[in-house]
């Protein structure tokens, strides 16, 4: 468990955000499933909502401008190879199945980076835990 005089650096925070472990100390097992957070982390007892409960609309905008920024940059990276026999009708059905999964493939990741922001703006109190 870290303690308060001993904060993880930003870049810690993130490094370990992006592996889907816990920001504050780094521990693992942070999701239920892909979709559902753990309400505390199992390690240092940190809310993994920090008690707001608008906290978890921050990760679903980060989620939502990544995974459309990926769908963009893959879809322009397809077409740009395949120029200037684009198959439409393939686009349109592989796009279609982009737009849905990609918020669901990114989902914990941006969940937990948003944490590691959170946590790096406004440090961990004593009512976090």
């Amino acid at each position: 468990m870290t303690s308060p005089i001993s904060l993880p650096a930003p870049g810690t925070r993130l490094a370990w955000a992006l592996t889907l472990r816990c920001p504050e100390c780094g521990a693992r097992g942070l999701f239920r499933h892909w979709l559902r957070l753990q309400p505390r982390c199992g390690r240092c007892a940190l809310k993994l909502d920090r008690g707001n409960p608008d906290h978890f609309v921050g990760a679903y905008l980060v989620n939502l401008i990544i995974a459309e920024l990926l769908f963009a940059g893959g879809l322009g990276v397809w077409l740009l190879a395949v120029w200037p026999d684009v198959p439409w009708d393939s686009i349109e059905h592989v796009a279609v199945a982009a737009m849905i999964l990609s918020p669901l493939v990114t989902y914990p990741f941006t969940r937990t980076v948003w944490l590691a922001a959170d946590l790096i703006f406004d440090p961990p109190k004593a009512t976090d835990r």
